[in-house]
């Protein structure tokens, strides 16, 4: 029958030309999800227009019905094109919300399970100081305390440790809220690290430890000066906690280099004798929480275990990162702050 040939011709045209274009947008969509997207209609048009040209021709119209078939094409597949275009980009758009509105999701999923974590982390890590400060406490008020002076010293001591770690985790809270790089200023890098040094040798005294400190004469950067002092003193004083008695820690600033782009950054490397550490404890040493040791008495110098993860953040909101690494010769580990310089921003 006529009409079923013209229909075999017609579908067998565009499934031709359909499955030709499949092909070639598929293999585009590796490359381009885009310029994929924008193709596909196109091939939905030209299989139904190619599908129904061939029939017409194969049908032996005459001229004048011929060019009233090609005429009604051309009306109708610029309309049939923008259209298609039209719900491919409102399509993507869709796309991009739905993928958007996942990531935030797992976002606050992620943040919520880290809220957990802290809090359960923090509840562990007050309940050892302050079991130690109510037994000091009752010692005093019965008057049973070998050494009252050094009670109080050890209750202040204990105390001084709890507002840190309060400190710690509402600041960890608020880098997870609000990231925002602070107030900005012309920082000199080299200060800063000599400032954080200073203040943590009587610590590292204390513990058997030395620094040994390299630096240029000036490394100027654009931070805020509270938040990457605090950055800094976490990546130290995490060095002297966890660096073997008698051993040196080596905190060196480098001088400006350029990333392979325009960008120049500063680096403070703080290498530790820490005896070095597993591919494990490598990938799990800015986890909020996690820390090296699990001793959690009171007296001890750890603290909620989130001082390099905020270390991290800090550096991230100034444009910079925090790496960690094998010393050379390995004995130890290397904790690296790269932050850009003040010319680069």
């Amino acid at each position: 029958m006529p009409e079923l040939e013209a229909l075999a011709l017609a579908g067998g045209m565009a499934a031709v030309v359909g499955i030709v274009g499949a092909f070639l947008t598929i293999r585009l969509a590796q490359r381009s999800v885009a310029w994929a997207t924008l193709i596909a209609p196109l091939v939905v048009v030209a299989s139904l227009a190619a599908g129904i040209w061939v029939t017409a021709r194969a049908m032996f119209l005459s001229p004048h019905d011929l060019a009233l078939v090609a005429w009604l094409l051309v009306a109708s597949i610029p309309i049939a094109l923008a259209c298609g275009f039209v719900v491919s980009r409102a399509v993507r758009k869709i796309d991009r919300q739905v993928l958007v509105a996942a990531a935030e999701r797992d976002r606050e999923q992620s943040l919520a399970k880290t809220r957990t974590q802290m809090v359960t982390w923090a509840s562990h890590d007050l309940k050892s100081p302050l079991a130690g400060i109510r037994v000091m406490a009752e010692a005093l008020e019965d008057g049973v305390a070998p050494d009252p002076d050094a009670y109080h010293q050890r209750i202040r001591s204990e105390s001084d440790r709890m507002a840190a770690m309060v400190d710690d985790l509402l600041e960890m809270s608020r880098l997870q809220e609000a990231p925002s790089p602070g107030s900005l200023e012309r920082l000199n890098l080299v200060e800063i690290a000599r400032d954080v040094v200073a203040a943590q040798s009587p610590v590292a005294a204390e513990r058997g430890v030395s620094f040994a400190v390299e630096t240029p004469h000036s490394v100027v950067i654009e931070a805020d000066s509270a938040r990457l002092s605090r950055a800094l003193t976490n990546v130290v004083r995490n060095a002297v906690l966890y660096t073997q008695h008698g051993s040196r820690i080596a905190v060196n600033v480098s001088a400006p280099t350029s990333d392979g782009g325009s960008a120049s950054q500063a680096k403070v490397d703080v290498t530790d004798g820490c005896q070095g550490l597993s591919d494990e404890d490598l990938a799990r040493m800015f986890e909020p929480g996690w820390r090296g040791s699990v001793a959690r008495t009171p007296g001890s110098a750890s603290g909620t275990g989130v001082g390099l993860t905020m270390a991290r953040a800090i550096a991230q909101e100034a444009g910079g990162d925090v790496s960690v690494r094998r010393a050379s010769a390995g004995t130890g580990c290397v904790v690296t702050l790269v932050l850009p310089t003040a010319d680069s921003h």
